[in-house]
């Protein structure tokens, strides 16, 4: 962290997000007078907002958060605040992702509520003709894909789903063997089977495969439980723009995404011939991972007293 002073922009926590905000005042550990934007002294006393008991003796910044009304102006430490920075910027853009993914959630399933009560309405007032008309208009039709999951795989996450959701457990991280580890293993075995001209298309799935890993866990993979622990995991750094999510996951968060992929790809623009070539190297790597379960499976452990409360809250 850089040296702060009154003036300066930064980043900073307030609640689950992350916000830019402007230092207008400082006041240091061992200083008895607080620096304001015009870096004159003030005394602790001309501040309404200041509480000399609990800054006495820590350095603390007093931040307005951009586009925010000023009533929200606030006493911070350092711990709340974060430089302007690639990797922060990185950091911030997450939790709005997985904020937005809460929020689209709670609102589809307040949606899908109202409208059955609207249906259950129309219905009783002998007005179904409507609804079947509106289903009736031509709409585009999904791509079928069919995918051969591996019952073991699918016996995986069935208990994966148990650990999570009933026993309140969480996949131990940062996993031994990570996305990218696996998917790079399964490269260097699958290319003794190839010819010279297939490996870059092999290349080219499993480099899409770690995009679409980073880019959906927030959004599609985690189970409601485990979004505390990804918010840990940015604020700690574990995870950051370089050290991104396939780094940090593993094999129980790919299978997630690889069992989702029909829907996934169905909804695409893809032509017919890639996707049997995306479909048949994912079957490959499905086979590829169910010989080696036992390699890559993670363990479970209880979270936090402290976690728990947190999580389900």
């Amino acid at each position: 962290m850089v040296d702060l002073k009154p003036n300066q922009l930064v980043y900073a926590y307030h609640g689950p997000l992350i916000y830019e905000a402007k230092i207008l005042k400082m006041k240091n550990a061992k200083d008895s007078f607080i620096l304001n934007s015009d870096l004159h002294q003030e005394s602790l006393e001309q501040n309404r907002k200041f509480n000399a008991k609990k800054w006495e003796n820590v350095t603390c910044y007093y931040l307005h958060y951009q586009g925010w009304n000023s009533k929200w102006d606030e006493w911070v430490g350092i711990d709340r605040i974060l430089e302007i920075n690639d990797e922060n910027k990185f950091k911030k853009q997450e939790l709005e992702q997985l904020t937005r993914r809460k929020r689209v959630k709670r609102e589809s399933s307040v949606g899908a509520s109202e409208s059955a009560s609207k249906n259950k309405k129309s219905k009783s007032n002998g007005s179904s003709s409507n609804s079947t008309s509106s289903q009736s208009k031509a709409t585009k039709k999904a791509i079928a894909v069919d995918l051969v999951f591996p019952p073991e795989l699918k016996y995986l996450l069935v208990n994966d789903w148990q650990y999570i959701t009933k026993d309140k457990k969480l996949v131990d991280l940062p996993t031994e063997h990570s996305v990218a580890d696996i998917l790079q293993d399964y490269k260097i075995w699958r290319s003794k089977s190839l010819r010279a001209h297939q490996v870059p298309i092999l290349n080219e799935v499993l480099e899409g495969l770690e995009v679409y890993f980073d880019k959906s866990l927030s959004l599609l993979l985690l189970y409601k439980y485990e979004n505390l622990q990804y918010l840990n995991l940015l604020k700690n750094n574990t995870i950051t723009q370089e050290h991104s999510q396939v780094h940090v996951y593993g094999l129980e968060h790919l299978l997630r995404l690889l069992v989702s992929l029909p829907g996934l790809i169905s909804q695409t623009t893809m032509d017919a011939l890639s996707i049997n070539v995306l479909v048949s190297e994912v079957e490959e790597l499905l086979n590829y991972l169910k010989d080696r379960m036992s390699d890559y499976q993670n363990e479970y452990v209880y979270a936090s007293p402290q976690y728990n409360n947190l999580a389900i809250a």
